[in-house]
């Protein structure tokens, strides 16, 4: 039985609709799920065309997005339908009509209908949402009586983006060449202070230079010349009770040093770093006495402003530290002498030691690195990339019985 032409034709221009809407729907679900909220605020601020409209899709994004599947499918359901009753019209067998039918709307569907418009979409979200936003507002009002029983559901289920989700999405930006290696690791570290805790930093009281609470102001002196310190704890029956500032004593001759003793807040082992941070800003002080626990009261050690603050940025020198055979220049770059054992070199890097071999960990950086490169010396300008996660380069050599100084890099 054939169609009238005119019955036909508007088949035709009906099934053609229907593409056009698959497409928007599946282009829609691409764009709103790659734009992110940075972007929308950036609209808003220089107002440009529907930035209200998208912002206000955005909070709802569990219903836009069901609003989405539910058009989409019904499209679809549509498409398929239509397309095999125009295919039985032209073959009467109806198993063949069916097979017919599949085969030829799921491949257009997929590509015209999903593929393309999805990747038009990734590549270009803002402009896909200014042009059919309005399109998907109004869809969101005509099912809004079956997305809000849905999202209302789902809502108790919906767990956010944990810590791990964002240092993941980090390292793929780090990947894509959206942030250089010290960024991501910058960005990582910050993230890090919030589980770090102070007993992963804090100096032991053993390790701590002080000065006993009877000293006179020339002693102190002497000791702060020593250390090149510009403060010490002050100690009295073994307990730290307070610290001194060289700058509150520096052009006094005689005096007791316990009429300039400032007192520090303490912090617990137990705490993380952000919270000491907070601590320590809220007194005024780059310095606190560490405690075992909330409730303890017995000084175990100090930690300093800069001990965290190195956490995040790698470490921090000056004209009077000791020479260091591992130079932290920044977070991703040091610089180290060749006689450092490879496992020591990936410890206090933080570079991931299971890239050694068993046979590798106690060799030195130099032996490591003439096995590596197969010469019988190394040179200036030796280079060699361990498995493109760790980049070395001689940057001296060993001439003259002169250590060599190797660059070792993050990748």
């Amino acid at each position: 039985m054939e169609l009238p032409i005119g019955q036909l034709i508007g088949i035709l221009i009906t099934i053609f609709i229907l593409f056009i809407l698959s497409a928007i729907y599946s282009g829609c679900e691409t764009a709103y799920s790659s734009f992110s909220g940075v972007k929308i605020h950036e609209m808003l601020e220089n107002k440009e065309k529907s930035s209200k409209l998208i912002e206000r899709h955005h909070k709802r994004y569990n219903r836009i997005l069901t609003t989405i599947l539910i058009g989409n499918n019904l499209v679809n359901v549509a498409t398929s339908t239509i397309t095999a009753y125009l295919i039985s019209k032209v073959i009467y067998e109806e198993r063949i009509a069916i097979i017919v039918s599949t085969a030829v709307v799921t491949p257009l569907l997929v590509l015209f209908g999903e593929i393309t418009p999805k990747l038009i979409a990734k590549q270009y979200p803002k402009q896909y949402l200014q042009c059919f936003g309005w399109y998907i507002d109004l869809n969101y009002w005509i099912f809004w009586i079956l997305t809000w029983p849905i999202t209302k559901l789902s809502k108790k289920v919906y767990v956010t983006n944990s810590e791990d989700d964002l240092k993941t999405i980090i390292n793929l930006a780090q990947k894509e060449g959206v942030l250089q290696t010290g960024e991501s690791i910058l960005a990582q570290k910050a993230l890090d202070l919030d589980s770090t805790k102070v007993s992963s930093h804090y100096i032991k009281l053993k390790d701590v230079t002080s000065i006993k609470f009877k000293a006179n102001i020339q002693e102190a002196l002497d000791i702060f010349k020593e250390t090149n310190y510009s403060r010490l704890p002050i100690e009295k029956d073994g307990q730290l009770i307070g610290i001194l500032l060289l700058k509150d004593i520096f052009y006094l001759k005689r005096g007791k040093i316990i009429n300039y003793m400032k007192l520090v807040p303490t912090v617990s082992a137990n705490s993380i770093l952000s919270s000491a941070l907070e601590k320590m800003r809220s007194a005024r002080a780059q310095m606190a006495f560490v405690t075992e626990n909330n409730n303890g009261s017995e000084i175990i050690g100090i930690i300093a402003i800069e001990d965290i603050v190195e956490e995040i940025i790698g470490e921090i020198y000056d004209e009077y530290d000791d020479e260091e055979k591992i130079y932290e220049i920044s977070l991703e770059k040091s610089r180290v002498e060749d006689d450092v054992i490879m496992w020591d070199l990936f410890k206090q890097l933080e570079i991931d030691e299971s890239l050694l071999e068993d046979s590798e960990e106690d060799l030195s950086l130099a032996k490591f690195l003439i096995l590596k490169t197969k010469k019988t010396k190394l040179y200036k300008n030796t280079r060699y990339v361990l498995k493109n996660k760790v980049a070395f380069k001689v940057l001296e050599s060993n001439l003259k019985n002169k250590k060599a100084i190797i660059e070792v890099s993050k990748l």
